[in-house]
């Protein structure tokens, strides 16, 4: 894992000033807010909308992503994400299908986020996540 890419990351934010305005999501580490990813919420949508409809109880972000009471608001204000292996094992159920996704920059900003809050679990760090 590049660690240096932790580091205020903004590879997958949109800035096509036509379609300005658009949401971006920010994680950061609250003890460590350098570390800062931001990316424009339609890789969320390109992950979390392959999300199994029958028979299965959602957790972490497709939760937060679908459901109408959510964990995570996503809002202006910065919420910690309080159960990190919730989080990412909700991540990792999307490997395969993300590994063959036709987007490639949904591909790695996905990636990104896995390793995001894997180095937040190996560490100890809180993450933070807002809507900008």
């Amino acid at each position: 894992m590049d660690i240096e890419r932790l580091k205020n990351n903004r590879e997958f934010e949109y800035d096509d000033p036509v379609w300005d305005g658009c949401d971006q999501i920010v994680m950061f580490y609250k003890e460590q807010p350098e570390f800062r990813i931001t990316f424009w919420d339609y890789h969320f949508h390109n992950i979390f909308m392959q999300a199994e409809y029958h028979g299965i109880e959602w957790t972490g972000f497709t939760r937060d992503f679908h459901a109408i009471e959510r964990t995570l608001d996503f809002g202006k204000e910065p919420i910690a994400i309080g159960n990190l292996d919730e989080y990412l094992n909700d991540l990792y159920a999307y490997k395969d299908k993300m590994e063959k996704h036709d987007n490639p920059e949904s591909r790695e900003c996905y990636k990104l986020v896995c390793d995001f809050l894997a180095y937040a679990k190996e560490t100890g760090m809180t993450v933070m996540v807002e809507e900008e």
